[in-house]
């Protein structure tokens, strides 16, 4: 974009206030259609409606981890002092804050678990408490419990009760750590109070512990759990690469339309750009390593608990949408920002930060939508498995997807852009705005 460095801030606008009024509105009607519309599609028959529910946490799940992303991204770059982010971490820090609100988008997933309903986790059945059986679901009961000891240990930790403890803890702390470090970010705005800079500085470590410890059992509860005998303890580094990976893109693309709209023009310069380039590219090195590494290691082991998650995502069509992932996550990604001048060019930049995004999405889909053939234990080879689903659709192209994925996605910007026109887009009196505002990559 711009490749001035200047010492002070010289754009003529720094806020969004008064700015693209409709934008917002324009947003949330969007949204509201896309998701509205979704409904009327899925209401017309029971299969119909599972699908809008799996797609519907598909669709959270994705904006979800791009505000948690966002909320690591501040987090960071206080415990690293990292003096070069302030133009850009207000951004961030408007982002993270959207995680509490997204706890309203959850209820709908919450309240199928409270009603008894298995149609998302399949643990939420009948079988896993004796409370309110019928007869003939006390003898179903019965046989439930002589399953495998793993699945019996997870009866305490998967029930509707202690989910919704856990799911509520969850946007409580994002939602706190967030408001933390924006409120003191504003004050600073106002006061100019360097020891406020410290105190979030001393505060970042420990809010990193509980950040991580929210992150690996929120991936467990939302979506690992969707296969309750499946495990795996790389899956919450799996979640969080991508998420951090798709939020750095979404930093960089509204960095670019704030300035394409005539704000921090000179603030956030090709240098931001260019660290935040080399970011993208580490996270998704990072992530096809901890991709690999999760499949290795299942691979090796060949414990059916743990392979049959995998051979869902491998027979018929879903064989095809792996190699799409693998493709379009890493390997095309990595080659086109391997080289410096393309982190260097906000055009080659923005094309590469709405790709990573589509297949940020792309990614939670595979996670979230194969469901597990129930017989896959009655076949005695891989081959007959395949044989038999080898007409296991992905169901990419159907039209619910795309609405509700438009649909999560404009009440998440309209909700963003409110925030955006409701506080200064700079941290303006952060100690360290000087050497940002300085920076160059050597």
């Amino acid at each position: 974009m711009h490749e001035t460095r200047p010492a002070k801030i010289t754009s003529p606008i720094t806020t969004l206030n008064g700015g693209h009024l409709r934008t917002a509105p324009v947003a949330l009607i969007v949204g509201a259609i896309g998701i509205g519309v979704a409904i009327m599609l899925s209401f017309s028959s029971d299969e119909g409606l599972k699908r809008f529910m799996f797609t519907y946490l598909t669709s959270f799940c994705f904006v979800l981890s791009i505000s948690v992303g966002c909320l690591f991204f501040v987090t960071i770059m206080h415990l690293t002092r990292a003096g070069w982010s302030v133009t850009v971490r207000r951004v961030a820090e408007l982002y993270a804050m959207c995680a509490l609100g997204l706890g309203i988008l959850f209820i709908p997933i919450l309240a199928t678990v409270l009603s008894g309903s298995d149609m998302i986790y399949s643990w939420n059945q009948g079988g896993w408490t004796m409370h309110d059986l019928t007869a003939a679901e006390k003898v179903e009961f019965e046989a439930v419990a002589n399953r495998p000891p793993l699945e019996q240990m997870k009866y305490q930790f998967l029930n509707q009760n202690f989910f919704t403890v856990r799911v509520v803890a969850y946007f409580l702390a994002w939602g706190g750590m967030a408001w933390f470090f924006l409120s003191n970010s504003l004050k600073q705005d106002k006061s100019g109070d360097k020891n406020l800079t410290s105190r979030m500085q001393a505060f970042s470590a420990p809010l990193m512990i509980l950040f991580a410890v929210t992150v690996v059992f929120s991936s467990f509860d939302m979506e690992m759990s969707l296969s309750a005998l499946w495990f795996s303890t790389m899956f919450p580094v799996y979640f969080f690469a991508g998420a951090f990976l798709s939020a750095l893109c979404t930093i960089l693309l509204t960095g670019l339309w704030l300035q394409k709209t005539g704000r921090v023009t000179d603030e956030i310069t090709i240098e931001h750009y260019h660290d935040l380039g080399k970011l993208m590219q580490g996270f998704v090195i990072f992530w096809g390593y901890i991709a690999f590494s999760q499949f290795l290691l299942i691979w090796y082991a060949n414990i059916p608990e743990e392979t049959g998650w995998f051979l869902a995502r491998q027979l018929g069509d879903w064989g095809w949408f792996s190699a799409w992932l693998l493709f379009g996550h890493f390997c095309i990604p990595f080659v086109f920002l391997i080289s410096k001048h393309p982190k260097r060019d906000w055009k080659t930049l923005l094309l590469a930060a709405c790709w990573l995004l589509f297949f940020g999405w792309f990614d939670v889909y595979w996670l979230v939508m194969p469901v597990i053939p129930h017989d896959l234990a009655t076949f005695e080879t891989y081959d007959g498995a395949v044989q038999a689903y080898a007409s296991e659709s992905t169901g990419i192209g159907h039209p619910v997807n795309w609405l509700l994925m438009i649909g999560m996605l404009g009440i998440f910007a309209s909700v963003t852009i409110a925030r955006l026109r409701a506080h200064p887009l700079l941290c303006r009196k952060d100690p360290w705005l000087k050497d940002s505002l300085g920076f160059e990559n050597f």
